[in-house]
């Protein structure tokens, strides 16, 4: 459901799941709803090894696209802002867990890609993470359709600025609670040969097999009683010139030379076949418009009908207004609000023109 209203919540006091690892270089924990049990992420900000906070706004730059994203029409996983008086980044943003690990899991793009090609090595080969390599990846696991959400992500990452589309910011949900039901109904009936069928079958989504299944004797019987969907769009809050210090952000405001520079030299981490260096966000737009035209128009249009700048004003102005008046020093200070304003507003005319 779509919420552009920003929530506060104090998780101080929420049970931290410690025996799960979210991975990532961003300080954060998954803690549990003090009502319903249900998994949440809790994100800070960027530290370094040394432990400290490199990017102070880069939360902040993630709920802010998750609203804008939700405005727009993009599928987006919801972030909103909590507090942990415990914790060393005591406010950052956190969003409900986009799969219950008893019925569902995520499977991200990383591992689709390594299925693929056993050879790629997501750490080395940053020149090989090209569209194609997607394409490619999710067509040998009958998945081909979902490079249009491909198409749709890198169209809103063109609008935020996002350079961090990396290979486990994106991914496909497996549902398998039918599995479940069955496997829970033989068990009730003790039916020892198909519980023992469905064992086997239950342990697939437990682990690296899963994608091997997909493409063995197995796969037609998967086919049959998994449900997959492309996640929503989370992880987006490499942009919106959260890397830029405060000192810059002043000037640029007031400069729309510097304004439209920046623009125009983001990139993208999603690189382009027969392209060594990562392509500028808009390059891709325009190699994307070549080549899936139809597709690529579809998506850009929504973005045009959907669009208009006093409502994304609005939705950044009132980003923080639920922030408490006891700790409204970790409020988004006046100058960011309005480079993110310029930014977005200014990436979206760009995207618009091409139609």
């Amino acid at each position: 459901m779509t919420n552009l209203e920003t929530t506060f919540t104090d998780i101080s006091g929420w049970h931290k799941n410690v025996h799960y690892s979210t991975g990532g270089s961003r300080s954060k924990y998954i803690t549990l709803h003090p009502d319903t049990s249900e998994e949440y992420f809790f994100k800070g900000s960027k530290e370094t090894p040394f432990g400290e906070i490199r990017f102070p706004t880069e939360f902040w730059s993630e709920i802010v696209s998750s609203k804008i994203g939700q405005f727009l029409g993009f599928p987006m996983l919801d972030y909103n802002i909590a507090y942990d008086s415990y914790h060393k980044q005591r406010i950052g943003c956190i969003s409900k867990s986009m799969v219950d690990n008893s019925i569902n899991q995520l499977v991200e793009g990383k591992s689709y890609l390594t299925g693929f090609d056993e050879r790629y090595n997501a750490e080395k080969d940053k020149k090989g993470y090209t569209f194609q390599f997607i394409q490619g990846a999710l067509k040998k696991s009958d998945f081909e359709h979902y490079i249009n959400n491909i198409i749709e992500i890198i169209i809103f990452d063109s609008i935020i600025g996002n350079s961090d589309r990396h290979q486990e910011n994106w991914g496909i949900i497996i549902d398998f609670s039918y599995i479940k039901d069955v496997f829970d109904s033989a068990l009730r009936k003790n039916d020892e040969g198909l519980f023992g069928y469905l064992k086997k079958i239950k342990r697939i989504f437990k682990a690296e097999l899963l994608l091997r299944a997909i493409n063995d004797k197995t796969a037609d019987v998967l086919s049959n009683i998994i449900i997959p969907s492309f996640a929503p769009i989370y992880d987006s809050g490499c942009c919106l010139g959260r890397e830029r210090e405060d000192s810059w952000v002043e000037k640029a405001i007031e400069d729309s030379q510097m304004i439209e520079k920046y623009i125009q030299k983001g990139e993208s981490e999603i690189h382009w076949e027969g392209h060594l260096k990562k392509r500028k966000h808009f390059e891709l737009i325009e190699l994307l418009l070549e080549h899936y035209p139809n597709e690529t128009k579809k998506y850009i249009h929504r973005v045009k009908d959907k669009y208009n700048s006093e409502s994304i004003n609005n939705i950044i102005e009132n980003i923080d207004v639920s922030i408490p008046q006891n700790l409204i020093n970790f409020k988004l200070s006046g100058t960011r609000k309005k480079l993110m304003y310029k930014l977005v507003t200014l990436r979206i005319e760009k995207l618009i023109k091409y139609l």
